[in-house]
């Protein structure tokens, strides 16, 4: 399992709405293709309104590619998963064609 927050830049929830009903919507055929590529059984997001008006995404993916999952989408030449990555720069405003972050550190 691989669980990360991102904040979702100020301007940019609707925008992360949007683009989470895409991927329930019009383009889930692609989204469950593209997790069994990276072999993905589970992936899932929240949506955190924090006091001070931040909202985060919190996301959890299960299966065996769970923690490659990021790189690997960030150097894939799949056109849905350069779509995916692009929504990852707009609305978190995150660059991961280079060093990927630390992984969660698991307190409890």
């Amino acid at each position: 399992m691989f669980a990360m927050a991102a904040l979702i830049l100020p301007d940019k929830v609707d925008t992360w709405r949007t683009w989470m009903d895409e991927l329930k919507g019009p383009r889930k055929s692609e989204f469950d293709a593209s997790n069994a590529r990276h072999e993905l059984t589970g992936h899932h997001a929240w949506l955190q309104a924090n006091p001070d008006g931040s909202h985060v995404a919190i996301v959890v993916q299960d299966g065996p590619g769970a923690d490659q999952f990021i790189g690997a989408m960030a150097q894939s030449d799949d056109p849905f998963d350069q779509w995916f990555m692009g929504r990852v720069a707009e609305v978190h405003g995150m660059d991961m064609s280079g060093p990927m972050p630390p992984p969660a550190e698991k307190m409890l």
